[in-house]
């Protein structure tokens, strides 16, 4: 009767996980992936076609889409130019944007079927929890679980990071349940989480490192293994039992190839129909191939061999050229490779700091157990598949360039929780100061949660606070263009009578929110047509923070003396063409376009803004005069 309270209770917790997620979509705009993840989707179920957004997988895409398949929804032509190069912006902005359907309700069951790979993520850390400490425990780890912000901020969103965690886990917990009972069942269990991993983003090689090391584990543990029809019921001797589960992970993973294929409609080609010389992918494969590396030849050939479906080969080789040089922003530096140190400081500053403090408190109540050799061998063998995960996730991710953002590391968070919830431990009757710390570490926690609503996306703990974040990290660890909808309650309580100017970072569509501005800056990120370079003049000027750490402009990084002689160079070729009455091209004024607005903001750098309509915005009001200083005039430069 108890089991099953406690597993009642642990259903109510996620229950509300998954409102948590979801009812606060209509406070968010399109964030930035999603309007790419939930087209692309969309257009696999109903054209069978696999040319858009590759390189992120298929089962978060189709999975979110699945909702949206009964509504009478108008997909954009696909004969059109946008289609034929695969161009899932331009395709993902007509119908979000330019084809009259309901995008809030489009994004709300998007989100909250993602929303459910959480829930079923935080059903996975409540078995383990209860598995490893019992019912106390896996009660403390599903609530962490459900009151992370992380966990929420990334939980309903159209994007892959959360299926990803889930089957992160659920690989591991299969695999290691494979290697206690040989049977069908759980073979194939774990040949369908392997293939659902592989199909929900492409780091899923890292599974093999975490399979080789509880392979180890368990052939040096237990010499014997059960099994299950059509075996024998035990498999005796650590040879044998090593060779049935290569023998096994071999099974599994053609389960998981042919779950790859069936994702792709057992189809090689990724087009529905080819046409030479008019159909092509929007990145080429000389493209993809251009910076070498080892995987290169091993996607040769399974080109060559129709190994796997052409769109998921594709992917890969996507995933792998552009996740090794990426633009990211930590704490004043600019780099395309990454930092160590970047994934340990987000994780320091974007996790609650209560989370540490019941960790301590389980590494506590762990150091009182007696000093048994046997027992502490049992206990590591037991948490193996956890510690593996962790190990591994970490090691990967500490040399990964990709460094845009922490939701990159979330399938690290189980594994915490399911460790601080041997705090658990110390609550019992009669309470002692430690039961009665516990206690408080996990109100605290989900006060955390509740005081950041519906923020989620934002939040950062006391060490940094999210009003001070951008200035330490940007991009989707706080500003994915989440905040068009505060934007605009803002300017309809404080009406602007003269220009307003913006520089947003995200997809979402200003037009479609109201918000007439015009834009600087931000050419990437505006889906539609404009000129270059914009009339820049006094009046409110809106920045998001990512926009203003200048991280993917062309003037990218701090103001120095090579950007102001570059500059002046483009000044001076301005000024040229408009006394002969000659034009610049497109790619011209662009780059000048953005070497304004980064002067302009590097003038701003101290200077506080008017107004913070959220997170991500600042705002500021400048004169003419002001404008024209920052534009023209000499400014100190370090």
């Amino acid at each position: 009767m108890k089991r099953i309270l406690v597993a009642a209770a642990a259903a109510a917790v996620l229950a509300l996980y998954w409102w948590m997620a979801t009812s606060v979509s209509d406070t968010m705009c399109t964030t930035g992936d999603e309007i790419a993840h939930l087209t692309a989707g969309y257009s696999y179920w109903t054209t069978n076609d696999y040319r858009l957004q590759p390189e992120n997988g298929n089962l978060p895409q189709r999975w979110a889409a699945l909702p949206l398949l009964g509504r009478g929804l108008r997909f954009p032509a696909l004969d059109q130019n946008a289609w034929r190069i695969s161009d899932v912006w331009d395709m993902g902005f007509q119908w979000f944007y330019q084809c009259g359907n309901d995008l809030p309700g489009m994004l709300r069951a998007g989100r909250g079927m993602i929303a459910l790979f959480g829930v079923a993520t935080g059903a996975l850390v409540f078995y383990w929890a209860r598995r490893l400490g019992g019912s106390k425990a896996a009660l403390l780890a599903v609530f962490l679980f459900a009151f992370c912000p992380t966990m929420l901020g990334n939980g309903a969103l159209v994007t892959s990071d959360m299926a990803a965690t889930c089957m992160f886990l659920l690989c591991a917990t299969a695999f290691w349940a494979m290697a206690h009972r040989l049977s069908p069942a759980r073979l194939a269990l774990f040949g369908a989480a392997l293939g659902l991993l592989c199909v929900a983003k492409f780091s899923a090689p890292l599974v093999a490192a975490m399979c080789a090391i509880l392979f180890a584990v368990r052939v040096a543990g237990e010499a014997g293994l059960e099994a299950g029809w059509p075996l024998p019921r035990r498999i005796a001797g650590r040879a044998r039992v090593a060779a049935a589960l290569v023998v096994a992970t071999l099974a599994a993973c053609a389960i998981a190839v042919a779950v790859i294929w069936a994702s792709y409609g057992f189809r090689y080609a990724m087009y529905r129909q080819y046409e030479p010389n008019r159909v092509r992918s929007l990145v080429g494969w000389d493209v993809l191939e251009d910076q070498g590396g080892p995987m290169v030849p091993v996607l040769r050939f399974a080109r060559a061999h129709t190994l796997l479906p052409e769109s998921y080969i594709y992917g890969f080789a996507h995933t792998y050229r552009f996740s090794r040089y990426r633009k990211a922003f930590l704490n004043g530096d600019y780099r395309s490779t990454g930092w160590v140190q970047y994934f340990p400081y987000t994780t320091a500053v974007k996790t609650p700091l209560a989370l540490f403090g019941l960790l301590a408190l389980a590494g506590l109540q762990a150091a009182t157990l007696k000093r048994d050799a046997a027992l502490w061998r049992r206990r590591l063998y037991e948490w193996s598949p956890l510690l593996s995960l962790f190990a591994v996730y970490w090691v990967f991710s500490l040399g990964s360039g990709l460094n845009i953002g922490h939701r990159h590391i979330m399938p690290v968070y189980p594994v915490l929780f399911v460790m601080a919830s041997g705090a658990a431990a110390w609550v019992t009757a009669p309470l002692r100061w430690s039961g009665v710390a516990a206690a408080m570490l996990a109100a605290w926690f989900a006060a955390e949660s509740v005081w950041i609503r519906p923020h989620y996306l934002e939040y950062f703990n006391e060490l940094v606070g999210p009003g001070d974040a951008w200035k330490h990290v940007v991009d989707s660890s706080i500003d994915w263009g989440q905040d068009l909808p505060e934007l605009r309650r803002w300017l309809d309580a404080h009406p602007e009578k003269g220009p307003v100017f913006i520089s947003y970072f995200g997809s979402g569509d200003l037009d479609t929110y109201g918000i007439r501005a015009t834009r600087v800056g931000d050419i990437n990120f505006d889906l539609r047509p404009r000129k270059a370079p914009a009339i820049l003049s006094g009046g409110l000027w809106i920045i998001s923070v990512t926009q203003f750490q200048q991280v993917y402009t062309e003037a990218r990084g701090p103001w120095d003396l090579a950007k102001e002689s570059t500059y002046r160079g483009l000044l001076a070729h301005v000024l040229e063409l408009e006394r002969t009455h000659g034009k610049l091209t497109y790619r011209e004024g662009v780059t000048f376009e953005e070497y304004q607005f980064a002067r302009l903001c590097h003038v701003l750098r101290g200077r506080e803004p008017l107004a913070r309509p959220s997170y991500t915005f600042l705002v500021y009001r400048l004169s003419d005069e002001e404008v024209m200083r920052a534009l023209y005039e000499p400014i100190p430069i370090p």
